[in-house]
């Protein structure tokens, strides 16, 4: 990754507010900065925990919305209804500036051609772009946006087609609306235009109408007269920010005075929130920054200030930054607030011995809570972390060679405040890493801790040791990656940087300074191109960690599936693990009703899984029958296609034989196919699950279930690092038979029939021989190379004492050589 000079700010997407209106404890931009929110900021507390199994979220959508201005967004809205909102071409007229906030739930976002106006000329709710979608005012579904002009004497303004009353905007012309107030507000403050700034020629106002069978309009948030240039931000009329009384909370001004490191008026970039109720304001300031003391009308009440503040203007990255951090700061009358950089202490982290020709990356993250829930979240994840870590310079590395520089805080009283800095030591960020990696990290609940250097000694690291295999394919070819992430309870981050590793034995460090809080989870993406996960864990001091990836084929995985994933996004938005502990059981049944959650993927590893991702639904089919008749086939889908991950079962009233049949290509390798079948009886009787904690059962979670008793394998096959082993002689593996995680279900007996020709003929089926719980060994004869086509095919017969079984047959299980 190669970071500019200086930042693009239409390319890096970062919002530019400057406190000049002030809207209900939000502050809205006049004209200059750029695109999209340099931190994630959340409604709620944190991302929403995931609907229980049963519960079927609604699918994500999105939206194209294009603003009176022209401007167009995309509006994406997730399955609990969390929206994040990206520009598409947004102030190609003006320099690709706005501003954007939240009101009640919904999103604002503000071109910077309107701010000027907004305090008496246009009505704020134009750029709710979240009600524009649900009035179906979006592009899909129509080609203008409704409107009253309101006073106006002149002639039909731009894009509008009446000059007074009911009116539309045209989206299709909107582009010239939107150059037209950018000029005439550039025009007013020159004294080219005798037009008042803030003032529409001809004057009057634009209000929103509302469609016919559209929603009712939201309450606006109250506005507040701009500021003159240079001059104090104005009291905002309180009409929305409400104490818990119902009275009004009174505004104030709250200047915030950046202090370069030289002791000279700065730049600053970063975020200013209400920390007593999420809900009465955040401010997102962005590339290039504010320079100098700004002013900013805010409700009376507690604020959290996080602010980069550097000597120049915030996009050159060659500036020495330090980051100042107030996380509570009391606003009961006007206040001026100082961000002195020079209170600012370096961060340090170091590994002894420290290797030599490594590469060092740095990150900081943040995560700073309100009483009543919501969060702003800065953290190194997802692939829009990028541009706000260049934006509040939270990142030291990638060509960035300053270091971070942050200043330390008292504990916080009010809601919560998290802190963690992280440092990755790697031989290439970019290229292969046959040596060890290093990852680091040192979070702090309640504050910034009073010193940020840190140096660990070897015996302190955690040990990892892996051995990675290439996948039995022809074609599966890509360069093989070692990942993990890191799940603290306010926020996570994953270790990417050097993460392409060869094949092969390797040992890696890992380090944490709080064992119990942070829970790590490895991940391998395979010459397959599929990300295989392990298991969840605290990890020690001087701890030894063993791992054996992708070694023998992708079956389905016995492993207890975790009902919170990470999932990176750009747009929809990135998922936070709130609760990394969190589990569903894979298989079981309440009453008549059962659910799966299956998991492909597994190898010689009973932890290792990959989630729904692994497999297509297109490479996936699925067979369900109860004694002897069909009840679910994924044929009757378009594609002919279903992953069992949140499929339920119709189960019947009474004890049962069942039959289901699982078979899948794993992505990228179409060469091996995993055909499962199983039988089993199951009646709504069983015995119950004896389930982990953390297990709950699906469809509800309040209450107890059985597991079905279906029998998973794990292969314990002797390969090298290519999935290869010998031709031409006795070649003995073992496996192993057992139930899900958690089921204390073992197979009694096996047999094993293998096929050198793709499964065109197999060997006839020989037992295996038993040793204990489970387990089984077996010794087939292979040929020589030319006789076969180089790849060995297996087909596992078991059952256990109580006739439950399964056969499982493997087209390519592993290569000859």
């Amino acid at each position: 990754m190669k970071i500019p000079r200086r930042a693009v700010s239409v390319a890096a997407g970062l919002a530019l507010v400057a406190g000049t209106v002030a809207v209900a404890g939000a502050v809205t931009a006049a004209p200059g900065g750029s695109t999209s929110p340099p931190v994630t900021v959340e409604r709620h507390p944190g991302p929403a925990t995931p609907a229980r199994p049963a519960a079927r979220p609604k699918a994500p959508s999105s939206a194209t919305v294009t603003l009176v201005t022209g401007d167009r967004f995309r509006v994406d809205t997730n399955g609990d209804g969390t929206q994040s909102v990206s520009a598409l071409d947004a102030g190609a007229a003006d320099g690709a500036t706005f501003s954007m906030f939240g009101f009640n739930g919904d999103k604002y976002v503000i071109p910077n051609a309107v701010a000027p106006y907004l305090s008496s000329t246009m009505d704020l709710r134009l750029f709710d772009v979240s009600y524009l979608v649900r009035a179906k005012l979006d592009d899909a579904h129509s080609k203008t946006v409704p409107v009253t002009v309101s006073g106006h004497s002149g002639s039909a303004l731009p894009a509008l087609s009446a000059a007074s009353g009911t009116s539309t905007v045209s989206k299709k012309s909107a582009r010239a609306f939107g150059t037209m107030l950018a000029k005439q507000w550039r025009d007013s403050r020159s004294g080219a235009s005798d037009t008042p700034v803030g003032t529409l020629p001809g004057g009057g106002k634009l209000t929103l109408d509302r469609p016919d069978g559209a929603p009712a309009l939201p309450v606006a948030p109250a506005l507040a007269p701009a500021a003159k240039p240079g001059g104090a931000a104005p009291k905002a009329a309180p009409l929305s920010a409400k104490a818990d009384s119902g009275a009004a909370l009174p505004y104030h001004t709250l200047t915030v005075d950046p202090i370069g490191r030289d002791g000279k008026p700065a730049t600053m970039v970063g975020v200013l929130q209400n920390v007593d109720d999420f809900t009465r304001g955040w401010v997102l300031v962005g590339l290039p920054g504010i320079q100098g003391a700004s002013n900013f009308s805010v409700p009376e009440g507690k604020f959290n200030l996080d602010f980069a503040v550097m000597s120049g203007p915030g996009d050159d990255l060659t500036l020495q930054s330090s980051l100042v951090v107030k996380p509570e700061v009391s606003v009961t009358k006007d206040l001026t607030v100082p961000l002195d950089a020079r209170q600012a202490k370096p961060y340090e982290a170091t590994v002894d011995p420290a290797p030599t020709g490594y590469e060092q990356v740095d990150y900081l993250s943040m995560t700073r809570a309100s009483v009543t829930g919501g969060a702003m979240r800065v953290q190194p994840y997802g692939f829009d972390s990028y541009f706000y870590y260049v934006a509040m310079r939270m990142l030291h590395g990638f060509g960035l060679a300053n270091p971070l520089y942050v200043t330390p805080t008292e504990p916080v009283h009010t809601g919560s405040f998290d802190f963690a800095a992280q440092t990755e030591l790697v031989q290439s960020t970019e290229g292969l890493n046959p040596g060890p990696r290093y990852a680091l990290e040192f979070p702090n609940r309640g504050q910034i801790p009073s010193t940020l250097t840190h140096h660990v000694a070897k015996a302190d690291l955690t040990t990892v040791h892996s051995t990675i295999h290439a996948g039995a394919c022809s074609t599966c070819t890509q360069q093989t990656q070692l990942l993990a992430n890191m799940f603290t309870p306010w926020s996570q981050s994953n270790i990417t940087n050097g993460s392409t590793v060869p094949v092969g034995e390797r040992t890696d460090y890992w380090y944490t300074s709080e064992p119990e809080l942070t829970v790590w989870q490895a991940a391998m993406n395979g010459s397959d191109g599929t990300r295989r996960w392990d298991r969840r864990r605290h990890i020690h001091p001087g701890e030894v960690i063993t791992e054996d990836w992708d070694r023998g084929p992708d079956v389905p995985s016995p492993a207890m599936p975790y009902q919170q994933e990470p999932k990176v996004g750009i747009g929809t938005g990135s998922v936070v693990v709130t609760d990394p502990w969190l589990g569903v059981c894979g298989a079981c049944r309440q009453d008549d009703n059962a659910v799966l959650f299956l998991q492909p993927l597994g190898d010689a590893n009973p932890g290792h899984y990959a989630d729904t991702g692994g497999v297509s639904a297109a490479d996936s089919s699925l067979r369900f029958s109860r004694n002897g008749t069909l009840a679910l086939s994924s044929t009757a889908n378009s594609d002919g296609g279903l992953r069992p991950y949140q499929v339920p079962l119709p189960m019947l009233s009474a004890a049962a034989d069942y039959e289901l049949d699982w078979a899948y290509h794993p992505n990228g390798n179409t060469e091996q196919r995993i055909d499962t079948d199983w039988t089993f009886r199951s009646a709504p009787g069983d015995a119950a699950a004896n389930r982990a904690d953390d297990e709950e059962c699906p469809p509800d979670p309040a209450r107890g279930c059985s597991f079905l008793p279906l029998l998973f394998v794990t292969y314990d096959l002797p390969l090298d690092a290519g999935s290869h082993a010998p031709a031409g002689g006795a070649y003995s593996f073992g496996f192993t038979v057992a139930g899900q995680q958690h089921s204390t279900q073992k197979g009694s007996a096996a047999t094993v029939s293998v096929s050198y020709d793709d499964g065109a003929s197999w060997s006839e089926p020989q037992a295996a021989t038993g040793t204990g719980d489970g387990g089984f060994t077996t010794t087939v004869q292979h040929p020589e190379l030319a006789g076969t086509n180089g790849y060995v095919s297996l087909r596992i017969a078991a059952h256990d004492a109580d006739g439950n079984a399964v056969t499982q047959t493997i087209i390519r299980a592993y290569a000859l050589s």
